[in-house]
């Protein structure tokens, strides 16, 4: 009896949305939350390890108040979150310093290696001339002089 009571809705008046508009935004939406997200466990994953490798370097008893060490951490914390971030499919600068410095290559064991190449982000070549002008005259010089050596004994027994 208490059943009579229920009125059933009726099947023909149901409605199915279109998936089409809303769900375009919807898309867009979950991916903004799922990238700020990723970059929010990104950010403390990179504070946490650097925190960790900073007590590491104070235990080595580095000078860690020196201005160069705080550029050199800044630049290994920044590589390190190119490194996290490529990881998760997703764009940093520090990624394309990587790609331009290092070169891997694969031995027949099938080990990979990497070798870095500063030549490709630095402005000047490490070195043009292994002796300037002036060294070598002196060089020269020096060439010179040695030769008029005539030492005090004899060598040969």
């Amino acid at each position: 009896m208490a059943d009579d009571n229920i009125i059933q809705f009726p099947t023909n008046r149901i409605v199915e949305r279109s998936t089409a508009g809303p769900r375009k935004q919807d898309d867009k939406a979950a991916k903004k939350i799922r990238d700020h997200q990723t970059k929010q466990f990104v950010e403390t994953a990179v504070d946490d390890i650097s925190m960790n490798l900073l007590k590491s370097f104070v235990d080595l008893a580095m000078k860690t108040n020196n201005p160069n060490f705080t550029k050199d951490l800044a630049l290994l914390v920044d590589v390190m979150r190119g490194m996290i971030y490529r990881d998760f499919n997703m764009p940093h600068p520090a990624q394309k310093l990587a790609d331009k410095m290092v070169k891997l290559k694969t031995n027949n064991a099938g080990t990979v290696s990497a070798k870095l190449d500063y030549a490709e982000v630095l402005e000047k070549p490490a070195m043009t001339k292994p002796i300037s002008g002036d060294v070598k005259k002196e060089l020269k010089d020096l060439n010179d002089t040695l030769g008029f050596f005539e030492p005090d004994g004899e060598l040969d027994d």
